[in-house]
C-alpha cells in the first residue's frame, strides 16, 4: 500500500507566497532577464510544493534557505559547462556584459558563503539585504534592542568578507549595507 499523501502545514503556503518576491528579485538580477526568472522561480515553488507533499521526502525545516539554495542550485545547474545559456550571444553583444558578469559572479558567492554562516547571523543578513528591513524593524521583529542590532550586524557582516576573503568595500558590499 502506497504511503498517504503528506498534509502540508497550513503556514506553508503564505510562507511560500511571500518568498516568491524575494526569489524573483534576486533571480532577476543575478539571470538579467526577467521572463527567465518568473519561469525559474515558479518551477523552484511548484518543485518545493511537489517535495513538501511526497511523503517519502523528509520535511524542510528552514522553507526560505531551502528554496534560495534551490534557486542557487537551478543557477549553477544552468550555468553548467555541458550547457550553453540560451542568451549567450546576446551576452556577448552586449558591453555591459562583461562589466556585469564579475558583479554577478560576486552575488552568487557571497549567497553560497550567507549560506555557510550561523543561523542568528545569516537571519540578520536576510532581514536586512534581502528583506530589505531597516535596523529597527529587525530589532522589533527579533525582539532585539537596535543597538544589539548593529553590533550584530557588524559581526555577521565580518563574518561574511572573511568567508569570502573579502577587504571592506569590495564589490559585493551593497548585499551587506
Amino acid at each position: 500500500m502506497p504511503p498517504a499523501p503528506r498534509t502540508i502545514p497550513p503556514r506553508a503556503a503564505p510562507q511560500l507566497e511571500a518568498l516568491m518576491p524575494d526569489l524573483l528579485r534576486l533571480a532577476t538580477y543575478l539571470l538579467r532577464d526577467r521572463p527567465a526568472a518568473e519561469d525559474m522561480v515558479q518551477d523552484i515553488v511548484l518543485r518545493l510544493w511537489t517535495r513538501m507533499l511526497d511523503p517519502k521526502a523528509p520535511p524542510i525545516d528552514d522553507l526560505r534557505s531551502y528554496a534560495f539554495t534551490s534557486l542557487r542550485n537551478r543557477l549553477r545547474d544552468r550555468r553548467s559547462p555541458n550547457a550553453a545559456p540560451p542568451d549567450a550571444l546576446a551576452d556577448a553583444a552586449d558591453p555591459r556584459a562583461e562589466t556585469e558578469a564579475p558583479a554577478r559572479l560576486a552575488c552568487a558567492e557571497t549567497l553560497a558563503a550567507l549560506a555557510g554562516l550561523p543561523e542568528d547571523q545569516a537571519t540578520l543578513i536576510r532581514l536586512r539585504a534581502i528583506d530589505g528591513l531597516s535596523y529597527e524593524e529587525i530589532a522589533t521583529r527579533l525582539d532585539l534592542a537596535p543597538g544589539t542590532v548593529t553590533s550584530r550586524l557588524s559581526r555577521a557582516r565580518a563574518s561574511l568578507r572573511d568567508r569570502l576573503d573579502l577587504p571592506a568595500g569590495a564589490p559585493v558590499t551593497f548585499l551587506m549595507d
